[in-house]
């Protein structure tokens, strides 16, 4: 299918107004990139990738998949505890 008439369930590509970081060639890539095989092959994945939809959008690819390890360590970090005892509703005991 042609860039312009990728399928989304019923819709078109342009039905729909993505966000750049969310367009479905970045999606499309990151899973892509996340599926390979092996080492080897997801560094030949990234660039292939970054070579057919640029460097920003393959840098919003790379963003998805390390965004379950940033989430870890902003779980860890002391602001985040911080934040999160101040948020705890007072309980009555």
């Amino acid at each position: 299918m042609s860039k312009s008439n990728q399928r989304l369930g019923n819709l078109t590509k342009d039905d729909i107004s993505f966000p750049k970081h969310l367009t479905p060639e970045v999606v499309h890539a990151a899973l892509y990139v996340h599926n390979a095989p092996s080492k080897e092959d997801t560094i030949k994945r990234v660039e292939y990738c970054a070579k057919q939809i640029g460097d920003e959008s393959m840098s919003y690819a790379m963003a998805l998949l390390v965004l379950p390890t940033l989430m870890d360590n902003m779980r860890q970090s002391n602001e985040y505890k911080s934040w999160q005892e101040q948020t705890k509703p007072n309980k009555l005991n």
